[in-house]
């Protein structure tokens, strides 16, 4: 496989990825996913694209001060929150920042996330960035990464979420996971106090479900939906 059909092949995944994600509610007319390329640039839909109708002539590609690699599209103002990401994480290949509903109310009211849901566990200790405002700087770019730090994803005050991912089906499953957890607990709460998984729990989760194939299931169970 070439070195091009390669590129195009990641930027049909991210297409499909934020397709999914806003027809799931995960994002809207806002929120924007990538996908690393090299060391020094990635893709990313720009920041004007139609998040439910994209193609890959929305994807673009910018070096880690945003500037254009490829494309004639202005990429979000929030490309800091990838740029930052990538240059502290090299094992991070794809990031999504999401604009979820029931995530976000956890984030609004200082209610903590907790593991309420088997694939949930799988996000971890989730840390939450005190700020509602935009990453459209690097030092918020910097603030978040270092929020993340080495887990897979962090919360953003009354915003959104970030996740990441060694992959794009990786990244896009855990944002899938994080926020139907966030919408089990908020229900969960309406009646009572929910079950958190015990350690030993989420101990067994984390073994059995942080598995290729089984984000390759979630992943097809979305995709079947844009088909």
């Amino acid at each position: 496989m070439g070195v091009m059909e390669k590129a195009s092949d990641v930027k049909q995944q991210l297409v499909d990825a934020i397709r999914m994600l806003e027809r799931a509610g995960i994002i809207d007319h806002n929120g924007h996913c990538s996908a690393r390329r090299d060391e020094t640039s990635f893709y990313i839909n720009s920041g004007a694209s139609v998040r439910g109708t994209l193609t890959t002539n929305d994807i673009v590609t910018v070096n880690l001060k945003g500037d254009l690699v490829d494309g004639d599209a202005r990429p979000p103002l929030e490309f800091h929150i990838h740029a930052e990401i990538y240059r502290a994480r090299p094992d991070v290949h794809s990031v999504m920042h999401t604009h979820p509903q029931w995530s976000t109310f956890l984030t609004m009211t200082g209610v903590p996330y907790k593991a309420v849901y088997a694939q949930g566990v799988l996000l971890g200790d989730m840390p939450v960035m005190d700020s509602p405002l935009s990453v459209n700087t690097r030092p918020m770019g910097e603030k978040l990464a270092a929020t993340l730090g080495a887990r897979p994803a962090a919360l953003l005050k009354a915003h959104g979420a970030v996740t990441v991912g060694a992959t794009v089906v990786e990244a896009f499953v855990l944002a899938a996971y994080l926020e139907e957890n966030a919408y089990r607990q908020y229900m969960a709460m309406q009646i009572g106090d929910p079950y958190v998984f015990s350690e030993a729990e989420q101990q067994a989760c984390r073994e059995k479900l942080w598995s290729a194939n089984l984000f390759k299931k979630t992943w097809d169970h979305y995709y079947s939906k844009i088909g």
